[in-house]
């Protein structure tokens, strides 16, 4: 069956959480303590005689609430968070869980799916999360998220002038990075301890993986979340997926509001204490309040890599630099903590050992902050041999067309400063990969799609009329050959190019015979050049 890629742009453009009528139906209105109960149902989708009648359960102990969190229950062991959710009662926050696993709780209440729609229902069996055949409409996250906006326009219609956020754990943290990404009413984005797996590839076709990837995972979000985030993850001494949480933290873009907390778990568990940090992080989030920000950079002499991070001065209180060495499988790594050094100017500095063999060091800090709460940094690799800091996996994500690419910089080391790689838009306002100097980065995007490619496809946005260098790495068995294509942009607007095998040639003129063994692109000219949409057909 063919795929269809889509941006989320163009996932998103038909649906309007906001002018169909909700069809609400309250199941239940009651008081609880000091607080408010209310069970209804409303229509979440409807599509001809399909639909998915959703279940929420909103409790407040004010009349009128100014914050209200929204809770996404996939799977009904999440329901164990509402334990944790009086001390949101107590600051004041309108609590609503939305039930989209289609099990009902306790007093019998779940959200109902019609036949059309029960891909999505857990009580129909588990459902595929990853599907997104034929394109991500088909997605049980995209139904997903879809009722959690509809669910916020509820939020709204019982308090008209609330500001909203949303909460998602383990499975539904796609969910809600999905939300927040999509719906400007989103004031604030909790994701606890996500599963951020990566689609699998069936029989060597990916394209259901990358449709995923393009359009619903959390890396696609990331690259369009506008409001505050808070990213809470599980790690031990020696272990922990710490890795993928930064890959997509570092999709965020600079200048949004972020934080990330790791605690000292074995077994992928947040406990009270880790909740009421995270709660407390919202409130003061919701009311303009900042997380530190941090910036973890590295440098190298005398056989020691040094780390310098970088915080505002007397919030943070201590620091550490954890450090795992070279690319062992992340559950058998051993993570060295090293307790920085406070100096008077607010940044932080300590140093690790360097041994002869070591390629690359991964690295991530961990600060604590008044009132006992931690917040860890951005995780940065270090390639030893070159010092030259990079984002651990950056993902290019075409925002305006239908593909993207990878640049995974743990397998490869064709990279680029990272000081020097940013994404902007081009006076037209369409964003675009620029730089300064020299862009490099590997390929793993469309794993093995390119091979059986006729053309090679990129669009450029030129400043002026001027050509166009794409060079290619490729690996031919005994030896690496750069080969090079040149073409023509025209002046202040985007130009679609199109590349075949024997485009590319090496300095002495030889054409490139096909697109096996390629490991690398590079665009030597992104001084006053945008990029975008990279693919192969």
């Amino acid at each position: 069956m063919a795929i269809k890629f889509l941006t989320p742009a163009q996932l998103w453009q038909d649906f309007d959480p906001i002018t169909e009528p909700l069809d609400l139906s309250v199941a239940y209105s009651s008081q609880e303590g000091e607080a408010n109960l209310k069970g209804a149902y409303f229509t979440a989708v409807k599509e001809g005689e399909e639909q998915v009648r959703a279940f929420a359960e909103t409790k407040s102990s004010v009349a009128q609430p100014k914050k209200a969190l929204l809770c996404v229950i996939t799977q009904k062991d999440q329901l164990a968070l509402t334990d944790s959710f009086d001390e949101l009662l107590k600051r004041g926050f309108a609590v609503m869980t939305v039930d989209v696993s289609g099990i009902p709780d306790d007093n019998g209440n779940a959200t109902k799916y019609t036949p059309g729609f029960s891909y999505a229902s857990y009580a129909a069996g588990v459902p595929d999360r990853f599907s997104a055949t034929p394109s991500a409409l088909s997605s049980p996250v995209f139904l997903w998220a879809k009722i959690a906006r509809r669910a916020i326009t509820l939020l709204e219609y019982y308090y008209p002038k609330i500001k909203v956020s949303v909460l998602g754990t383990r499975t539904a943290a796609d969910v809600a990075w999905q939300v927040a990404a999509a719906d400007s009413r989103i004031s604030a984005l909790l994701a606890l301890l996500g599963d951020y797996s990566e689609p699998p590839v069936i029989e060597g076709d990916s394209s259901n993986a990358d449709s995923y990837t393009m359009a619903l995972s959390a890396k696609s979000a990331a690259r369009r979340i506008t409001c505050p985030c808070l990213i809470a993850t599980c790690a031990n001494a020696h272990g922990g997926d710490v890795e993928k949480i930064s890959e997509v933290a570092n999709q965020m873009k600079e200048g949004v509001p972020f934080a990330m907390t790791i605690t000292p778990r074995l077994n992928d568990q947040i406990s009270e204490s880790d909740l009421f940090s995270t709660y407390r992080w919202l409130d003061k989030t919701l009311k303009g309040e900042a997380a530190p920000e941090m910036k973890l950079s590295s440098s190298m002499s005398e056989g020691k890599i040094h780390f310098t991070l970088s915080c505002p001065l007397g919030k943070v209180q201590s620091a550490s630099v954890y450090v795992c060495y070279n690319d062992a499988a992340p559950r058998y790594r051993h993570w060295h903590e090293y307790a920085m050094k406070k100096h008077e100017d607010g940044t932080f500095t300590s140093s690790a050992p360097v041994w002869e063999g070591d390629r690359e060091v991964f690295a991530y800090a961990s600060v604590s902050v008044a009132g006992g709460a931690f917040f860890a940094s951005k995780g940065i690799g270090t390639l030893v041999t070159s010092m030259i800091p990079y984002r651990v996996s950056q993902f290019l994500l075409d925002t305006v067309s239908d593909h993207g690419m990878y640049a995974d910089n743990s397998k490869q080391t064709f990279i680029s400063r990272e000081s020097d790689f940013s994404i902007e838009e081009a006076p037209d306002g369409v964003p675009g990969f620029c730089g300064k100097g020299v862009l490099r980065t590997n390929i793993l995007s469309e794993h093995n799609r390119y091979e059986p490619a006729s053309s090679f496809h990129i669009s450029v946005y030129s400043k002026e009329d001027s050509e166009v260098r794409v060079c290619l790495i490729k690996d031919e068995g005994d030896k690496v050959v750069t080969y090079t294509a040149v073409a023509f942009a025209e002046g202040e607007e985007w130009t679609r190019l199109s590349f075949e095998t024997d485009d590319f040639k090496t300095e002495e003129l030889i054409p490139m015979k096909d697109w096996e063994g390629l490991l690398g692109i590079i665009l030597p000219d992104t001084d006053d050049k945008y990029y975008n949409n990279f693919l192969w057909m």
